[in-house]
């Protein structure tokens, strides 16, 4: 009879632990999925990365782009930002950035770059990314001085 009882009390205890957590073995955990932890985009382009790519507008029509290029590998790499202009036609940009070093528009007392991509506030124009080896198309998304974040360099748009 205590056998019984016993055994009986372990298997009420293992399903009541299976019953309550059993949850988490088929759960999704949303903090593993990949996402940009910013306003802008971000993307990996082999060794290069972009972060916080964001097109800025101001109330006058002009237009500045924002963000950062990190290279993580210990070779000099050049990029190319491919985009489509306000009057339709195609534009490249070509840049390097040093082994272990970042390349900052807009950020850390540099003046955001003067890409024209169009668009309203709201609005994601997109853009291509590639070196000698890969390459990303990038959705930028297009902001204005709403987010007070952004009112100092929306302001010196016009100044570039």
């Amino acid at each position: 009879m205590l056998v019984r009882r016993a055994l009986l009390a372990s298997t009420i205890a293992i399903v009541a632990v299976l019953g309550t957590s059993g949850c988490n073995f088929t759960s999704h955990v949303a903090s593993l999925d990949y996402y940009a932890p910013s306003d802008g985009a971000q993307a990996d382009i082999g060794k290069l990365k972009a972060r916080n790519l964001i097109s800025l507008q101001d109330k006058a029509g002009n237009s500045g782009f924002i963000g950062a290029f990190a290279n993580s590998g210990d070779k000099e790499i050049t990029f190319v930002i491919q985009y489509t202009k306000v009057d339709g036609t195609t534009d490249f940009r070509e840049y390097n950035v040093a082994p272990y070093a970042v390349l900052n528009f807009g950020y850390q007392n540099t003046k955001p770059l003067d890409l024209h991509l169009g668009g309203l506030p709201g609005d994601s124009k997109n853009i291509l990314v590639y070196t000698d080896t890969d390459q990303a198309s990038i959705n930028v998304p297009v902001l204005d001085a709403t987010l007070t974040t952004y009112a100092d360099l929306v302001a010196q748009l016009g100044t570039n």
